[in-house]
């Protein structure tokens, strides 16, 4: 897999495809937020959009946010959303051929931002693929970055 950074000012070519891909994700899941409202965040630079290819194809998305432990003020990324292309079905993607590759570059974006830890909130069906990366906290997961 390789992962492209949208910059904010490039965000309307490929927000059609994001688009899809979000409102596919809230209907599954109980989101409050519209698509629109990521579209913001991305644009005022609160939040970074990465599309991955296999190839020259397309295959999904994900959306970070660097933040801010509320009481501790220490640095973390927050994986808002994450969608890859269905295989399986509607809504389903096989995403065991490049959950490795994924949780690698997300990693790599926590250590660029000086993040103490990964988290990432979701459906319990991505336990599956998250046991060996994460730790479910609730329905959130979360992963310290290691910078030995």
């Amino acid at each position: 897999m390789r992962f492209e950074l949208i910059m904010p000012e490039a965000l309307h070519s490929v927000w059609p495809y994001v688009k899809v891909g979000l409102e596919r994700v809230r209907e599954v899941t109980p989101e409050r937020w519209l698509a629109e409202d990521i579209f913001a965040h991305i644009r005022i630079g609160r939040a970074q959009l990465y599309l991955g290819y296999d190839g020259t194809q397309c295959r999904g998305f994900f959306i970070t946010e660097n933040k801010r432990e509320l009481f501790s003020n220490v640095p973390y990324l927050n994986v808002w959303v994450l969608w890859a292309e269905p295989t399986i079905g509607e809504h389903c993607a096989q995403v065991d051929g490049f959950i490795a590759e994924t949780i690698a570059f997300i990693d790599a974006c926590a250590k660029k931002v000086g993040a103490q830890w990964i988290s990432w909130e979701g459906r319990w069906g991505w336990a599956k693929y998250l046991k060996d990366y994460f730790k479910p906290i609730k329905v959130r997961y979360e992963r310290e970055v290691s910078y030995v």
